[in-house]
């Protein structure tokens, strides 16, 4: 139980901090409002005329400070997995401040500086940041840089897409065995000689394997974690009931077949305008380039699959040499591999120009069309050809639900990386789990993957 109780310690240190700190959040931003701030003339107020901090601003800290712990503890950020994720923080401490300003500014007994507020949220993150950041420090002083070593029961596509997903995670370090080659029992010997810290299960499991697993936490002090083969595509669009003290999963529809889709393709119109005004000086150029590298057009266009199964064209700027096909007809061994994942590592029909555009996706700009046509989304499933499609046998209805996209959780978990059966997977679960978060999480992702052309080719 020793690493059990010093994970709770680094929990308890870092809610100390945190509501240490944060109780100076509002009081740091008074007075760099009105001491700091009002020297320089455009925020200048008269020394008499400053409002004072006690009652008024000293009551709104306090409730601020409690409201902040509150959502912080309903955000997760204690959990000990999210010691060191600072999203969940950037959440409370925005959402604590919308609140309390907003509620502040109906009370008409005092007039509060909003200037003050956006103060507070400012020094609100960046001194839960420098806790975070201390913790981090101190943990590593006490325990030292050690990898977070994960055993993965299992060897099937679930296995497979998790150490894909979970690649790029600095200090951890994976370990696979069969479910077939293993009994349980040894699983302790194991574990103490890998040094393993996290056991995830990727696969069925017994009720006898189950309870040698819950021996094994006790014991060792690690985290188990399994993963339920029949339903990881539908992760949160789960939800749970009980009759005559039977637990039921009851399986809800993707967030998608309701008002929120109409969200959605509202914000597809929004970026997809805003795409297009970013990148039109980009456009010229590419065009150029391609002119002065190959004769041929600068556009192509290729028959994809889109909602529903109805047919539309996928606009790209040309990648290929002229009579790409007949080029491919001399290699009779690369035309098979085409073939079967419709990729190549080493495509001898692209140009020098058309390398450079494909490794940082930039032929995919043009596809900015096809979301302004309502053909694309901007996240999405990725956009296959009919006989892709045959590849996903009965999943295909399913992800034909939504428009396909020019990006999506398929492109930032490995891109060109992810084969077949990874992407349906991936696909499936972007559809039963679709968020507005979700979207601007992936965005998000997809810039990095871009920018340093991971997977692409």
């Amino acid at each position: 139980m020793e690493k059990q109780r010093l994970n709770a310690l680094f929990v308890l240190i870092l809610f100390v901090l945190d509501l240490t700190l944060l109780s100076l959040a509002l009081p740091i931003a008074y007075n760099l409002r009105f001491n700091l701030l009002s020297r320089v003339s455009y925020f200048y107020v008269e020394p008499n005329e400053a409002p004072q901090f006690f009652p008024y601003y000293l009551t709104v800290s306090i409730v601020l400070t409690i409201l902040w712990i509150i959502l912080l503890v309903f955000s997760k950020a204690y959990n000990f997995k999210n010691l060191f994720s600072y999203y969940p923080v950037v959440n409370a401490i925005t959402l604590g401040v919308f609140i309390v300003s907003s509620l502040s500014f109906f009370y008409r007994g005092f007039s509060y500086s909003r200037l003050v507020f956006i103060l507070t949220w400012g020094v609100a993150l960046l001194l839960t940041f420098l806790s975070r950041l201390v913790l981090y420090i101190l943990r590593l002083t006490i325990l030292g840089k050690k990898p977070l070593r994960i055993l993965i029961i299992g060897n099937n596509e679930f296995a497979r897409s998790i150490i894909s997903s979970q690649r790029n995670r600095n200090y951890t370090e994976y370990e696979t065995i069969d479910r077939e080659n293993l009994d349980f029992s040894d699983l302790e010997k194991i574990v103490s000689e890998k040094d393993i810290q996290e056991i995830i299960v990727a696969g069925k499991i017994s009720d006898d394997e189950l309870l040698k697993l819950v021996s094994l936490k006790r014991k060792r002090s690690i985290s188990i974690k399994v993963v339920p083969e029949g339903y990881l595509i539908f992760a949160k669009r789960i939800s749970f009931d009980e009759i005559s003290g039977i637990p039921l999963l009851e399986i809800e529809l993707s967030a998608l077949e309701g008002f929120q889709g109409y969200i959605k393709e509202a914000l597809d119109f929004v970026l997809g305008t805003l795409g297009l005004i970013v990148f039109s000086p980009l456009f010229l150029i590419i065009a150029i380039l391609i002119k002065l590298d190959s004769p041929g057009p600068v556009f192509y266009k290729h028959l994809r699959v889109g909602r529903y199964g109805k047919p539309f064209y996928l606009w790209k700027f040309r990648t290929m040499y002229k009579d790409a096909d007949k080029i491919l007809d001399k290699y009779p061994e690369l035309k098979k591999e085409f073939e079967k994942e419709f990729k190549l590592k080493n495509d001898p029909r692209v140009t020098k120009v058309g390398k450079f555009l494909r490794k940082f996706s930039l032929d995919e700009i043009p596809q900015i069309f096809n979301i302004l046509k309502g053909e694309m989304s901007v996240v999405g499933p990725r956009p296959v050809t009919y006989k892709e499609l045959e590849k996903y046998g009965e999943y295909a209805e399913e992800i034909l639900r939504v428009k396909p996209g020019l990006t999506g959780l398929w492109q930032v978990s490995g891109r060109s990386d992810v084969d077949y059966s990874q992407r349906i997977k991936f696909d499936l679960y972007y559809i039963q789990n679709w968020s507005i978060l979700l979207d601007i999480k992936i965005i998000l992702k997809t810039i990095p993957s871009v920018l340093f052309g991971k997977g692409a080719y």
